[in-house]
């Protein structure tokens, strides 16, 4: 089968080549497992300057049409935040190169990742008449809140795909028919760390952008709260540059020796696998979640490390209550402190947690029926519009 594989901008700032987003992740490691079933793969996505280049896990062997990119595109890594929107000249020949593309190379079937603006593209493609079916998988977004119009859209897709039951109800709640598939992790940080050297485990760690949106905030007050009480502990913060950082990271640690502010580019000798390899714990109160399910908490819970995570979207998903984790309720320190306590006052069982929580989460999140699944969809689809 000749499949497209359809992602925005998949492009990285250069030295963040492996910090790439979960709605990255998942198109390119698609891509990947369906070539590797035998199928024509293309990956088609936006075109960039060279301060940017492709992330390292862009399948090589998978080829890359790269067409008109519309949107106007804040970079909140330099802390430019820009208005966002789409260039209306600029979508009309987005929509063009895209549609004579998939003319010109005869694909099977499209198949859409992002969020609901994404998906109103192929949506739209259909309604233009493109004559390969436009499947979808939603990472992320609120379906609820398109006009009537985007809306329509929508309903024009041959077929949505959710990897969270969170967003299959979403859709559904929206009056769109979504079907679950669940993929795996794409970062193995065991494997990342390979032969380098790590300490026992003796850290809490937040790790991602410092952002109120992640809570970070509510990271700090939680470790300022606990921090005294556990001095054999380092509570860590592993951070990239952002323009909304919440104030007062390094004043926390100037205030107690066993709390640290890693920022990237990390020092010699310290990488985020070895961070989290060290970690008893990994906190991450999100407030908003960017992708469903969140990669940052899978890929820790994946490692062996629980993680105390806000009760939002897919989260309790993936971090199970008391399996592989704790669900504290959203926007509040409080709740984050006290699981901490209970949590460092059973080291062994602390431990225990994390060793049955990369098990229990392997089984349910995996790439192992993945292309499969993915396959009979779009045999579905194909299938449908023959008939």
């Amino acid at each position: 089968m000749k499949i497209a594989v359809y992602a925005s901008m998949i492009a990285s700032e250069r030295g963040h080549e492996r910090n790439v987003s979960g709605h990255i992740q998942v198109p390119l490691e698609s891509a990947r497992r369906l070539r590797a079933g035998g199928h024509d793969v293309h990956l088609i996505s936006n075109r960039f300057g060279d301060d940017l280049t492709l992330p390292e896990m862009t399948p090589r062997d998978v080829p890359l049409h790269l067409i008109t990119d519309s949107r106007r595109r804040p970079d909140a890594m330099r802390g430019a935040r820009g208005r966002g929107g789409v260039r209306p000249l600029a979508f009309l020949r987005q929509v063009r190169e895209l549609k004579s593309l998939v003319r010109a190379r005869r694909f099977d079937v499209v198949h859409f990742f992002g969020y609901p603006r994404t998906g109103q593209l192929g949506g739209l493609l259909r309604r233009l008449s493109m004559p390969a079916p436009a499947v979808f998988t939603i990472l992320g977004g609120d379906v609820s809140s398109a006009s009537r119009w985007s809306h329509g859209l929508l309903h024009r897709l041959d077929a949505i795909i959710a990897g969270t039951q969170h967003m299959v109800d979403a859709c559904r709640a929206a009056g769109l028919d979504a079907r679950l598939i669940r993929h795996g992790i794409v970062r193995d940080m065991a494997a990342e760390l390979g032969g380098g050297s790590a300490e026992s485990k003796h850290r809490v760690l937040f790790w991602r952008d410092p952002s109120p949106a992640n809570g970070a905030d509510l990271a700090l007050a939680a470790f300022d709260d606990v921090a005294a009480e556990f001095p054999e502990v380092s509570f860590d913060f592993a951070i990239r540059p952002i323009y909304d950082e919440v104030p007062g990271l390094d004043d926390l640690a100037a205030r107690h020796a066993n709390v640290h502010v890693y920022r990237f580019p990390y020092e010699d000798g310290i990488s985020l696998p070895r961070l989290i390899a060290e970690s008893l714990l990994v906190v991450m109160p999100f407030r908003r979640l960017s992708v469903n399910p969140q990669f940052a908490i899978a890929e820790s819970v994946a490692a062996g490390v629980p993680v105390i995570a806000s009760d939002l979207e897919s989260n309790p998903e993936v971090v199970t209550d008391g399996t592989r984790g704790v669900i504290v309720p959203v926007g509040e320190s409080r709740p984050i402190a006290d699981a901490l306590r209970r949590l460092l006052a059973d080291r062994d069982g602390l431990l225990a947690l994390g060793r049955s929580a990369a098990r229990d989460f392997s089984t349910e999140w995996n790439w192992d029926n993945y292309a499969a699944a993915l396959t009979a969809v779009y045999e579905e689809v194909c299938g449908r519009i023959r008939r």
